[in-house]
């Protein structure tokens, strides 16, 4: 699909529509208002994203978070404590130094763990995003960004003079 502008002449309106690149029909496919599929992209989302993320079993992210804050917290006192160590004459420093720098790698592990977990409850972000509003109060860059979050596909898929759109979801 490609995107086509279209503007009245001396008026400032300006209309988007989806345009069909390998189309075979003769007549050629007829284009969809951009708009339209933007209505239907998020009633669709509005209605199938709270189910698709009930269906799922997630992991008590608070629970994994806590357990990955506990583990650095662990590692960075044992990290305190090496100076201790070598002033009392358990460890040389060499030692010391090499324990120091494994424990900073675990800590760094630790931390890009911690990262890469989700940053909210996805079932309440799935009860905010599945307010139409919230996709209106948008911007074109920020509804952009929240269909890559959430969106694996969306097909378009036409009958005739008539179309459906299919929503596949990242999860």
């Amino acid at each position: 699909m490609s995107v086509a502008r279209v503007t009245s002449p001396r008026k400032e309106q300006e209309y988007l529509y989806l345009r069909p690149i390998g189309c075979s029909k003769s007549p050629k496919c007829k284009a969809i208002a951009y708009a339209q599929v933007l209505d239907d992209t998020i009633a669709t989302i509005c209605r199938e994203l709270p189910k698709a993320v009930a269906e799922m079993d997630l992991p008590d992210m608070t629970g994994m978070k806590l357990g990955i804050k506990e583990a650095i917290a662990s590692k960075q006192d044992i990290l305190s404590q090496l100076d201790q160590l070598i002033a009392s004459g358990i460890l040389d420093a060499e030692t010391a130094l090499l324990r120091a720098y494994k424990l900073r790698t675990e800590i760094a592990q630790l931390q890009a763990q911690f990262a890469q977990l989700p940053p909210v409850n996805l079932r309440e972000t799935a009860q905010t995003v599945s307010i139409p509003q919230f996709w209106l109060d948008l911007s074109e860059s920020e509804r952009r960004f929240y269909f890559r979050e959430f969106i694996r596909q969306i097909q378009l898929i036409r009958q005739d003079n008539r179309w459906h759109l299919q929503v596949q979801f990242i999860f």
